[in-house]
């Protein structure tokens, strides 16, 4: 097991009151494995990402629970432990939108190689070198070293971001929403790259999405987020085939299918307020399946007999 992370919290404080953005999250990773994320927008799935990276904002609250990563749990390590030792080094991340990740005055190459002249030691030139293998190994030409971010196109950038990402070697590699800004074209190139470095170097990586497809075409499994919370996780074929959680369901439904004569259904009714979540379930509100104990009692992770987890009191 590389990753474990166990009723992790992140609330953020805000004029309105506190923002239960991340509110008892638990999963775990394998060595190799790709974990997607997903659900609607707001549900916490990059607040997730930048609670596990120690990313914070100055307005957080609550941050609390426990990452284990390789045996250690490295929430107990300070800050400046933590960043000299796990961040990019064990856990990177490539963040939405590659152009606000590079600074548009320095050439992309030192941009990469940055993090080795820092954390590895290395010598300038040591470092570009490195870096245009991880260029090549990313699909670009290596002398893409020596561009500035504005003479590349978008999924040039986004590779010179994921080459970032890959520069320390590190065991986890967290996507936020990768392919969000790119087209259609240029989203399945960028699929492929990453489903290449997964079978070359089998690096686990957390993918967070709100694209079912592109979980699909990647992920070994999938947790679905709703409202701070994951409400069901298991394999990919089990949630995209059969879901259990009512969320689950509807989410799937929405998709269009390309062979199916079925009209996509929309989940009724909007996003809970996090300032001030539904008692008990946070999803009863727009889930026709609920009942009185739906909306007093928050339900517990339920494991099934297919070795899937949903939280829902349809199976308790």
């Amino acid at each position: 097991m590389l990753l474990e992370v166990s009723n992790l919290r992140l609330y953020y404080r805000t004029i309105r009151g506190l923002v239960h953005a991340v509110d008892g999250v638990s999963f775990d990773l394998d060595k190799g494995e790709t974990l997607g994320l997903v659900g609607e927008s707001g549900c916490g799935k990059s607040s997730t990402a930048l609670a596990l990276m120690r990313l914070l904002p100055k307005n957080v609250a609550v941050f609390k629970g426990k990452i284990i990563l390789d045996s250690e749990d490295i929430t107990s390590l300070s800050e400046e432990e933590f960043r000299a030792r796990i961040r990019w080094k064990k856990i990177s991340m490539v963040f939405q939108g590659a152009m606000n990740s590079l600074n548009p005055v320095l050439k992309v190459g030192f941009q990469v190689a940055e993090p080795m002249i820092i954390h590895l030691n290395m010598d300038k030139d040591e470092a570009l070198k490195r870096a245009r293998e991880l260029f090549k190994m990313v699909g670009l030409s290596p002398d893409f070293v020596n561009r500035y971010p504005h003479e590349l196109s978008g999924g040039m950038k986004q590779r010179v971001v994921i080459a970032m990402a890959l520069a320390l070697n590190p065991e986890l590699i967290i996507l936020d929403e990768p392919t969000s800004a790119l087209d259609v074209s240029i989203q399945a190139q960028i699929m492929n790259l990453l489903k290449r470095l997964k079978k070359k170097l089998g690096i686990s990586m957390i993918f967070i999405t709100h694209d079912i497809a592109l979980a699909s075409d990647l992920c070994d499994r999938i947790a679905v987020m709703y409202a701070g919370n994951i409400v069901e996780l298991g394999t990919a074929e089990q949630v995209l085939l059969d879901p259990k959680h009512p969320y689950a369901q509807k989410l799937i439904a929405s998709v269009p299918r390309l062979r199916e004569d079925r009209v996509p259904e929309f989940i009724p009714g909007a996003p809970p307020d996090l300032v001030n979540p539904p008692s008990g379930c946070r999803f009863h509100p727009r889930c026709p399946y609920a009942t009185e104990r739906c909306k007093k009692e928050e339900p517990p992770l339920i494991s099934l007999e297919d070795g899937r987890i949903v939280k829902c009191w349809l199976y308790g």
